[in-house]
C-alpha cells in the first residue's frame, strides 16, 4: 500500500510538472496610444490606440498615470478594440494622463503603452489690464507632434468660433476685446501633424468689469491771460469708470509726465495746469483701472505758442498748429489789443500759421506803449464735443519810435485828406506843432497830437503853396524828438 501511494504520488507530481510546463507565459506587446481628447461638451475622456501586433490579445486594461505608475480604472474584454471613453473622466478639474496594456487569454499583461494626456485650460480675469488671461499645460505627443494650438470661444452661450491659435511653444493666450458683465467660455484644439486633434475641457469666465469709456475727448488747451493753461476733456457717458489721470509732455509720442490723478465719475473733466512749460506742451488724459494703470487714451490737446518779429513796419505772427482736434481746425482768428482791449483784425484758414500785420494801418488808433497779439483756433466738426477754441498765449511787441508826415494835402472839405496831421507809433508825453508860411508867419499850432490842420489861418482857407512844419515831442521813454519839414496844400480841379 505505501509503495502504491508513492506511486500515485509520483504520477501526480510528474502530471502537474507536465501541465506548469505547458501554460502560456509571454507577455504580448504593447499597444501605442494615438490620442488622448476631452470631449468639451460632455467632459468624457476619449482614448484611441494601436494594436501592438501580438497575436493572442484577449483585450486591454485602461489606467490613468500617476507619478509614473499605473493605476488601472477599466478593463475591455475586446481584442480589437481601439478606443475607450472615460465618463467618469475629472478631465474638467485638471489634466489626466492615461497609459493602456495589452491582455492575452491566459491573463498575461504587456508592457505599460506610451502615456498621452489630456489638455486642461483655464484662466483669470486680469482686471489691471483689462483682460481675460488664459493659460493650458502641453499636450504631450512626440508622433504625432503638435503643429499648433486654437483657441475657440462662446459669448453669453453662442456657438463657438474660432479666436485665435498660439504656436506649439505657447500654451498662453490673451483676451483683450470683451464686453463686461458677460459670460465668456473657451476651450483649446491641439492640432496634430496626422491631421487629428486633442480638445481641452470648456473654461467659463464672467466679465464682471465696470466699462471702460470707448473715448475720451481732449476738448482743447486753451492759455488764460495769466498764462496758465485751461484744460477740458469729455468722457464716454457709458464709461463706469471712475478714475482718471492728466498727463503732460513736450513731444507728442513720449515723455508724458503725471499732473493730476482725477476722481469721480463726471462726463467732463476741466484743471487749470499752472506749471505750463516754456514750449508747446501736450495734453492727454488717461482713464486707469482698479490698479491705476492706463487703459483708454484721449487724443492730445496742444497749447498754441505765439512769435512776433519786425520788419520795418510790418509786424510778422508766427504759431504753432493745434494739435489733435478730432474736428481739426477750422479757422484762427487774429487779434490785437493797442488801446487796452482785443479785437479781431484777421482771420485765416485753419491750415496757415502766419500773419502779417502792418503797423502803417492802425497807427491813428494806438493808445498804449506796446501792440500786442493772440490767436485763437477754432475746431471743425467734432462728433463728441461742439466745436471748441483754443487761445494762444498773449505776445507783445513794443511800439517803434516812428514819426510819419504826409507831405501834401488838400483841405477841399470832401472829407478825404482834409486834414494835416503826423502819425506817430506812440503815445507821446509831450507834443507841440507849428505851421508857418515861407515868411515865418505862424498860421497853426497845437500841443494836442490827435489835432491837426485845415489849411486856415484865423478861419480863412490859405491857397496852394508851400508851408513849413515844426514838430516836436516826447517819448514815452523820455526821448525828446524834433522834425521839420514842408507840406504842400493842393485843392482838386473841381473845388470851387
Amino acid at each position: 500500500m505505501e509503495n502504491f501511494i508513492k506511486a500515485i504520488t509520483l504520477i501526480i507530481l510528474y502530471t502537474g510538472t507536465g501541465v506548469l510546463a505547458a501554460q502560456d507565459t509571454e507577455r504580448p506587446l504593447p499597444p501605442i496610444l494615438d490620442l488622448v481628447t476631452v470631449d468639451p461638451f460632455s467632459g468624457h475622456t476619449d482614448l484611441e490606440w494601436t494594436a501592438g501586433g501580438s497575436p493572442d490579445v484577449a483585450g486591454y486594461v485602461i489606467y490613468l498615470y500617476i507619478e509614473e505608475e499605473g493605476y488601472a480604472i477599466d478593463t475591455i474584454f475586446q481584442p480589437y478594440a481601439s478606443s475607450y471613453t472615460n465618463t467618469d473622466s475629472n478631465a474638467e478639474f485638471y489634466s489626466e494622463s492615461y497609459v493602456i496594456a495589452a491582455i492575452d487569454s491566459s491573463e498575461n499583461i504587456s508592457p505599460l503603452s506610451n502615456f498621452l494626456n489630456t489638455i486642461f485650460i483655464r484662466g483669470e480675469l486680469d482686471t489691471c489690464a483689462h483682460r481675460i488671461e488664459l493659460i493650458w499645460n502641453t499636450y504631450k505627443s512626440e508622433d504625432p507632434e503638435v503643429s499648433e494650438y486654437r483657441i475657440y470661444s462662446s459669448f453669453e452661450g453662442n456657438d463657438y468660433v474660432f479666436t485665435g491659435s498660439t504656436p506649439v511653444n505657447d500654451t498662453a493666450f490673451s483676451i483683450e476685446s470683451f464686453e463686461s458683465y458677460s459670460e465668456y467660455c473657451f476651450y483649446v484644439e491641439a492640432r496634430l501633424s496626422n491631421g487629428s486633434s486633442s480638445f481641452s475641457n470648456i473654461f467659463c469666465i464672467n466679465t464682471n468689469l465696470p466699462i471702460p469709456p470707448s473715448w475720451i475727448n481732449a476738448d482743447y488747451a486753451s492759455i488764460n491771460d495769466d498764462g496758465s493753461v485751461q484744460l477740458s476733456f469729455t468722457i464716454d457717458p457709458l464709461s463706469e469708470y471712475t478714475r482718471y489721470r492728466i498727463e503732460r509732455s513736450n513731444d507728442t509720442l513720449s515723455g508724458f509726465v503725471h499732473v493730476i490723478d482725477k476722481y469721480g465719475d463726471d462726463l467732463r473733466i476741466e484743471y487749470t495746469d499752472y506749471m505750463k512749460p516754456d514750449d508747446v506742451a501736450y495734453y492727454r488724459l488717461a482713464a486707469l483701472n482698479s490698479c491705476d494703470e492706463p487703459v483708454v487714451y484721449s487724443n492730445l490737446a496742444s497749447t498754441i505758442n505765439l512769435n512776433l518779429t519786425m520788419d520795418t513796419d510790418l509786424i510778422r505772427l508766427q504759431w504753432n498748429g493745434y494739435y489733435q482736434w478730432r474736428g481739426g481746425v477750422s479757422v484762427y482768428r487774429i487779434s490785437r489789443n493797442i488801446s487796452g482791449f482785443f479785437e479781431e483784425i484777421a482771420t485765416v484758414n485753419g491750415n496757415d500759421t502766419t500773419f502779417t500785420d502792418d503797423i502803417k494801418t492802425f497807427l491813428y488808433e494806438t493808445g498804449q506803449g506796446n501792440i500786442c497779439y493772440r490767436v485763437i483756433a477754432e475746431e471743425g466738426y467734432n462728433p463728441y464735443y461742439y466745436n471748441a477754441i483754443s487761445a494762444s498765449d498773449t505776445k507783445c511787441i513794443e511800439q517803434p519810435v516812428k514819426i510819419y508826415v504826409p507831405n501834401a494835402f488838400t483841405p477841399d472839405n470832401n472829407s478825404l485828406n482834409d486834414i494835416f496831421r503826423p502819425v506817430l507809433s506812440f503815445t507821446p508825453v509831450m507834443y507841440k506843432m507849428i505851421i508857418t508860411n515861407r515868411a515865418g508867419i505862424t498860421l497853426f499850432k497845437t500841443t494836442d497830437y490827435l489835432e491837426g490842420w485845415d489849411g486856415r489861418h484865423e478861419n480863412v482857407k490859405l491857397p496852394e503853396d508851400v508851408y513849413i512844419w515844426l514838430i516836436e515831442v516826447e517819448t514815452p521813454e523820455g526821448k525828446i524828438i524834433t522834425k521839420t519839414g514842408t507840406v504842400t496844400i493842393i485843392f482838386n480841379l473841381d473845388t470851387p
